[in-house]
């Protein structure tokens, strides 16, 4: 059981999902003579900038916003790099976001238009409608990530108390707009990869409305009241193309795997749901094989939640979710598991995930661990943290969701 082994496979998972790899043949249909207007947000845009900039040189220009910390050193030219706040807006996201509306609205009808759209943009580029203060679009987004909803329905809510999500930010250019994509977005539907800046959106202020009513949100906020006279959203044209999201991650993966002699099956590349219930879950998938008697890996991709409610633990899915399964695997000897964000950072610390193994209950018990109680308290953080078994990589500057390999020797 090797945990550098299952590292290199998430390694080369988020190898395939970064710009330099998967962007620069989505550039080819474009002469590298053209001037292009290149505008972006999310956690991979700055090296979308830099793959744009080493494709048209100088006759590339805009802004792109990425997360602090998220910025590349290498050359980007005319291509201006912005840094705000994720996963809670601030003032850099709104003045931003201002930017980017601004210069959208300056394209001509004969210029050419590239979104570098990517994870995380909905925070980055931040444009609360005046009626809304952004001490109260923080709010609202500090009770979204608590509240246990999926991130289409934080950001169905989003766009909707936005000047520039749902597609807003492609109506303000009137130039030929191609959109390029890297999806953190389970099923990848693109109204949802950063609250759809660039394109068509069928939701309405009544379904965000309802995800409010859903989760309880406060009563009084004047967001309810916005949302109940709230515009709805503008027609959008343009391409669209998406260039790496969870399967071509998980499917490299399986490659290398499969080219070290692993036999390999994959759970889904979508899934869904609190981190305990699919840890449960895949236990139980994990312990079939295991009695099967033949060495297999399982992976799984998509974005698991941890609704956190009055809980003040701190830790991320991918902690919750391995945490979670060493407890239902109850030490069976011969398996273990990695689990980590794509992006290097699960959840509020820089760690992007962890490792579990056959001997990890028996080392929590001698640290004084009571794995139930923390599980309770949603402090994965703590227990990965008190083993020294967390996985840190730093920013990846790219976000494709999770990764999971649990491996049965």
């Amino acid at each position: 059981m090797n945990k550098a082994f299952l590292l290199s496979l998430y390694e080369e998972a988020v190898r395939v999902s970064k710009p330099k790899y998967c962007l620069p043949q989505y550039f080819s249909t474009f002469s590298k003579d053209d001037r292009v207007c290149i505008l972006g947000a999310g956690k991979a845009a700055a090296d979308m900038a830099v793959e744009a900039y080493n494709y048209f040189g100088n006759n590339a220009f805009g802004l792109v916003i990425t997360r602090y910390g998220y910025e590349n050193t290498a050359s980007t030219g005319n291509i201006e790099v912005r840094l705000a706040a994720h996963p809670v807006p601030d003032e850099n996201s709104v003045e931003g976001a201002k930017a980017l509306l601004a210069m959208a609205s300056r394209v001509s009808p004969t210029d050419k238009v590239i979104f570098l759209i990517s994870g995380g943009g909905s925070s980055l580029a931040c444009a609360p409608p005046s009626a809304i203060s952004l001490d109260d679009k923080l709010a609202l987004h500090k009770f979204l990530l608590r509240s246990g909803a999926s991130i289409e329905e934080m950001n169905t809510v989003r766009k909707h108390v936005s000047v520039i999500k749902g597609g807003r930010l492609a109506a303000a250019s009137k130039g030929h707009n191609t959109s390029l994509v890297i999806s953190d977005v389970v099923g990848d539907d693109p109204a949802f990869i950063a609250s759809g800046l660039t394109v068509q959106d069928t939701s309405t202020p009544q379904d965000a409305l309802a995800i409010l009513d859903k989760y309880e949100f406060d009563t009084s906020s004047g967001i309810r009241g916005y949302l109940a006279r709230a515009p709805e959203l503008p027609k959008v044209t343009g391409d669209y193309t998406l260039v790496a999201n969870a399967q071509s991650a998980i499917d490299a993966a399986v490659k290398k795997a499969n080219a070290s002699g692993w036999d390999t099956h994959i759970i889904s590349y979508t899934e869904k749901g609190e981190a305990q219930e699919v840890a449960k879950r895949h236990a139980e998938i994990a312990l079939e094989h295991k009695k099967a008697g033949k060495p297999i890996l399982l992976l799984s991709g998509g974005e698991l939640t941890v609704t956190l409610g009055d809980s003040q633990g701190e830790g991320g899915p991918n902690q919750e979710y391995l945490m979670a399964l060493a407890n239902a695997l109850k030490g069976e000897a011969g398996i273990c598991a990695l689990a980590a964000d794509t992006d290097g950072v699960d959840g509020s610390k820089d760690v992007a995930g962890g490792f579990i193994d056959e001997h990890t209950l028996t080392r929590a018990t001698q640290n004084g661990l009571d794995i139930n109680a923390l599980l309770a308290e949603h402090n994965s953080f703590g227990f990965f943290d008190a083993l020294g078994s967390h996985i840190k990589i730093g920013p990846t500057r790219t976000n494709v969701n999770d990764f999971r390999v649990i491996c049965i020797a």
